[in-house]
């Protein structure tokens, strides 16, 4: 994934330089501000699916960010972004959680077995927000005489860091099963001794996951001529090579998501 990385990152370099100096001093420049929505879900990663990390659907995240736009001609621009971007996923329904550390090797006994993690039906949420650097190739594609209404395809790699992760978990009513199928049930005062009677509790994720990412991002749109700039809207994704997660577990996910967006990006210098 790091080869495919830099030769992404190579090829924008040479289309880059393989303007001349003459247009890149005369070159359109854009500014401009995005903002629509994230359906982010988590996919299993490198290794086999666990009980941890599968059975995850979309939830809706932010999809916020800044631009530049560095036109070279009509058809052809680097535009380099920062985006505030929502990840994550969802999960409800029986899935295992931890048996809190300090009742462990009582649990074990108890149960005469020497897994550290029961299963729960239970609502969880998982929040991961990164900051997200992509670099894409851009492509405008006129669709009427007067060249005011574009179609664009835009897609380059991205660098993202870590900027929060929490995961949301709640029942009202807390049972509890030492199989996901939710078939050998504990006894009611068992759960309350190990566990409660509920969950409704925010988990700090952060430590838990790499603070950096790698991968891909690209999107769709129309551009419209408005003002001293252009409207936009766009739809397309992101995802990421590298599994979120430092150790494996409570299991290996990557991150994705589709995006959607509307955005204004302002002219600074025409040709």
């Amino acid at each position: 994934m790091k080869k495919l990385m830099t030769l992404s990152t190579t090829i924008i370099c040479i289309l880059f330089c393989l303007h001349p100096l003459q247009t890149i001093a005369q070159q359109n420049i854009y500014l401009g501000l995005k903002g629509g929505i994230s359906i982010p879900n988590l996919s299993s990663g490198s290794t086999a699916q666990s009980d941890w990390d599968e059975g995850y659907s979309s939830r809706i995240g932010p999809n916020l960010g800044v631009l530049g736009e560095f036109q070279f001609s009509n058809t052809f621009s680097i535009q380099p972004e920062i985006d505030f971007i929502g990840e994550g996923g969802k999960r409800n329904g029986i899935q295992p959680f931890s048996v809190p550390d300090k009742y462990l090797a009582a649990f074990q006994a108890a149960f005469k077995t020497d897994r550290d993690y029961v299963f729960s039906d239970y609502n969880n949420v998982s929040r991961i927000n990164y900051l997200q650097i992509p670099v894409m190739a851009k492509f405008n594609f006129p669709l009427n005489q007067n060249q005011r209404l574009k179609f664009f395809v835009q897609a380059g790699p991205f660098i993202s860091f870590l900027v929060g992760a929490k995961q949301l978990v709640k029942t009202a009513d807390l049972k509890v099963y030492l199989d996901k199928a939710g078939q050998q049930q504990i006894p009611p005062e068992a759960v309350a001794a190990f566990f409660g009677t509920k969950l409704d509790t925010a988990i700090n994720a952060k430590g838990e996951l790499h603070k950096t990412n790698v991968g891909v991002q690209g999107a769709i749109g129309l551009s419209y001529n408005f003002g001293p700039g252009k409207l936009f809207i766009e739809g397309g994704g992101n995802y990421g090579f590298i599994d979120m997660q430092k150790g494996a577990e409570h299991g290996k996910n990557r991150i994705g998501a589709a995006t959607v967006a509307l955005g204004y990006a302002l002219s600074i210098r025409e040709r």
